[in-house]
């Protein structure tokens, strides 16, 4: 698995490649992003990078996810009426509370992989998939 600070440097260098300007808003957006272990707005994400660049735009935060969800660096769920942007791009399900509408990761590991033959009899070729599995955390639960 790529490390955070290997994953960050590549996509420095795709968004150069590509002409875009590495501003240090830019590059606080997608350190926060990146790192995160949770499913943030971009809200919260604004929230976050405001604290050192004052002067930063919610615009330029959406901007900017927009760019890296073309270059497919950033995943974006909609919950509740919300968007949230995950930064970690490798296939893994999601667990979505539909109380609080909590995101939580499911370990790739912890879902079977779909069996190579069922796709090979249809003849369809998968590319990538995206699993989200709807019910309610631990903590919801306790409120119930």
């Amino acid at each position: 698995m790529e490390k955070s600070k290997e994953r960050l440097e590549r996509i420095v260098r795709q968004l150069r490649a590509r002409g875009y300007r590495l501003t240090p808003q830019r590059m606080a957006i997608l350190q926060t992003v990146v790192r995160s272990h949770s499913h943030p707005t971009a809200e919260e994400i604004y929230q976050q990078v405001v604290a050192d660049f004052p002067m930063i735009s919610p615009a330029t935060v959406y901007k900017t996810l927009n760019v890296l969800k073309a270059l497919d660096e950033v995943m974006e769920l909609e919950v509740g009426g919300c968007s949230h942007y995950d930064g970690k791009v490798t296939p893994h399900p999601h667990l979505i509370c539909m109380k609080c509408h909590t995101i939580i990761d499911l370990p790739p590991e912890a879902m079977p992989s779909m069996p190579e033959e069922a796709l090979a009899a249809t003849g369809f070729l998968a590319l990538w998939y995206y699993v989200e599995i709807y019910g309610l955390c631990p903590r919801c639960q306790k409120r119930e």
